[in-house]
């Protein structure tokens, strides 16, 4: 039976969320679990908020919202919300769609709050079902993320904290670089969170530099 990782990690991030409270640290920059409990709401339920996550222009309105409804929502009435999910008449109700819209969404913020304290947290054990959909999930966003690089790039997934033979190629050009990793690890670096993840990587000086050089930021 195929699982829901858009819902399991809704529910054990608001979980987390609820266990920690509203002053706990992430791993994005200036915001506590409070604003992140904010912003998933806002993401699912105000259009103008959510564009203003990818629209520059819009961002400091999305700003402005976040600010308003943290100060008028209490805090576990806002995880509540995000717990709930989205409105009946919202697309992200439909299975497929919330799968797709959300699945990542849910277990880079997960990351995000599980990894953001002073303490040093080791990347979760997951199933094997879960695994795969991560790595067939860091295949296809390296290939949007990493165009126009100018360095082939390679992905080698690891299992058990073994590197295996399983290598994508996600990026063609000179002096190739491998990137290797639990797929869980190459999605947070692929979403601009090398500090946290646990990727390698290796190649010749040159291509490092290039991919080094490239912003994962989200």
């Amino acid at each position: 039976m195929s699982i829901s990782l858009a819902r399991s990690e809704r529910q054990e991030l608001c979980e987390l969320m609820s266990t920690l409270g509203p002053d706990a640290p992430t791993l994005c920059a200036g915001w506590t679990a409070f604003h992140l409990a904010a912003h998933l709401h806002l993401r699912e339920s105000d259009p103008v908020a959510a564009a203003g996550i990818a629209v520059p222009a819009l961002k400091p309105t999305a700003e402005r919202r976040m600010a308003k409804l943290m100060a008028e929502t209490d805090f576990d009435q806002l995880v509540a919300m995000v717990a709930q999910g989205p409105g009946r008449l919202n697309p992200m109700r439909v299975p497929a769609v919330d799968e797709r819209a959300n699945a990542l969404e849910f277990f880079v913020h997960h990351e995000d709050l599980r990894r953001g304290g002073s303490f040093d947290v080791r990347p979760r054990v997951l199933g094997a079902e879960t695994d795969d959909l991560l790595w067939d999930a860091a295949i296809k966003l390296a290939t949007r993320r990493l165009r126009g690089v100018r360095v082939g790039v390679l992905l080698q997934r690891v299992r058990d904290g073994r590197p295996t033979d399983e290598l994508a190629v996600v990026a063609t050009g000179r002096a190739p670089v491998t990137v290797s990793g639990e797929p869980s690890e190459l999605v947070l670096w692929l979403f601009g969170r090398e500090r946290a993840a646990e990727v390698r990587f290796s190649g010749p000086v040159s291509g490092l530099a290039k991919l080094r050089a490239r912003s994962l930021a989200v």
